[in-house]
């Protein structure tokens, strides 16, 4: 049985990763913020439910979205 919260949380960084790539107005900027929470949010929920293979996908989103959100935070400034 396929973990929902594992693809969850797949989806949320791809997603957060895309709005990262494209954000350019300050409304984007609060969008791409609450998607970067949404991941980090399902990343845990996933982590919480997930098989030893899963976790060390799940670090590996998870750093995923951590390097784009440090470049993310690095251009706001």
């Amino acid at each position: 049985m396929a973990n929902r919260f594992f693809q969850e949380a797949r989806e949320a960084v791809e997603e957060a990763q895309q709005a990262i790539q494209s954000t350019t107005t300050p409304l984007e900027q609060d969008e791409t913020e609450q998607k970067i929470k949404r991941a980090k949010q399902a990343i845990s929920q996933a982590y919480a439910d997930s098989t030893l293979a899963e976790r060390r996908q799940i670090m590996d989103l998870q750093q995923t979205l951590y390097e784009f959100a440090e470049e993310f935070s690095t251009e706001d400034k």
